[in-house]
């Protein structure tokens, strides 16, 4: 498991996120990093990768990106199995 700090004020909600930020509004300036699923390294703020996807369990109400953490969206939901 990964450890965030929160270091990054996001302009979308407003809440402070890790130093990568949301997948909704990433922080930029936290590239590149190395993905905790695959362990690739990516310059792409919002990589999605094969085992992220299949971890994904919420969805942003307020843009619709998908994540494996609800810490990772601004308005986070659970994704539901209907």
């Amino acid at each position: 498991m990964t450890d965030y700090v929160k270091t990054y004020k996001c302009s979308t909600c407003d809440i402070a996120a890790s130093g990568r930020g949301h997948l909704c509004h990433p922080n930029e300036k936290e590239l590149p990093f190395t993905c905790e699923f695959c362990k690739k390294e990516t310059d792409d703020a919002r990589h999605v990768c094969k085992a992220m996807l299949d971890s994904i369990e919420y969805i942003c109400k307020k843009c619709g990106r998908l994540a494996p953490y609800d810490t990772q969206l601004c308005e986070p939901q659970l994704v539901s199995g209907d």
